[in-house]
């Protein structure tokens, strides 16, 4: 009878050890599709999946289809605590996010104020857990970028390196073109600022007027009146 006991217990700590590993997987799978389908700063070259490192007891007070969401700093791998919200109950559950993607580093040593080309960068593949935060892994980001640090060969593209290129630059004479209602005035000023393409500019106008408006492609600047 003993025997037979000790067997039934057997059984039933493995069926629920089964049930508590299915529960798990599901889990795991939902906060995946989570991270990789409508979390911050997702781009398509990014893959992440999630260690659950929540205890089993804690996790198995979880209902069974809880809300999820992600909180705290949105980088992409190392820790992070994900929030699974069972009616007016919140569970804070912690993970581990592995990541996998490309991004791009200096192909040569680049020196301040260089205009970055194609020909400028390589892509590089692998682990994206020991990368600065910032770092670029679309192509559009850097074309046409100036940098504004030197860069070692081999180091990583990172956003705060890099600004637009200056269409206007400060001081100089520039076309001001005036819409209105059926009609433009064009005339000229002086840039009080830096700017890139579409960015806001302060102008100051031939009769010490100060205006604001947006840089065309042409180098002029659009005021709509």
């Amino acid at each position: 009878m003993n025997k037979l006991r000790k067997i039934w217990q057997s059984t039933l700590l493995i069926l629920f050890s089964l049930v508590a590993q299915a529960d798990n997987t599901m889990l795991t799978g939902k906060i995946n599709a989570l991270l990789n389908g409508a979390d911050e700063n997702i781009t398509d070259n990014i893959k992440r999946h999630v260690i659950l490192l929540t205890p089993e007891d804690k996790l198995a007070s979880l209902c069974t289809d809880p809300q999820l969401s992600m909180s705290g700093n949105p980088r992409l791998s190392g820790n992070r605590t994900v929030v699974a919200q069972c009616g007016n109950k919140k569970h804070f559950l912690q993970v581990r996010i592995e990541a996998q993607g490309s991004w791009w580093v200096a192909a040569r040593e680049l020196k301040t104020g260089s205009v970055l080309s194609p020909n400028d960068v390589v892509q590089r593949s692998g682990s994206l857990a020991n990368l600065p935060s910032g770092v670029v892994m679309n192509p559009n980001d850097f074309r046409g970028a100036v940098l504004t640090r030197p860069l070692r060969t081999g180091q990583p593209l990172t956003q705060n390196q890099l600004r637009k290129k200056w269409r206007i630059n400060r001081g100089e004479e520039i076309d001001i073109i005036a819409h209105g209602s059926g009609f433009h005035i064009r005339s000229r000023g002086k840039a009080l600022d830096n700017a890139a393409i579409n960015d806001a500019i302060r102008v100051r106008m031939k009769s010490g007027q100060l205006v604001t408006g947006s840089v065309n492609s042409d180098g002029s600047v659009r005021i709509n009146l």
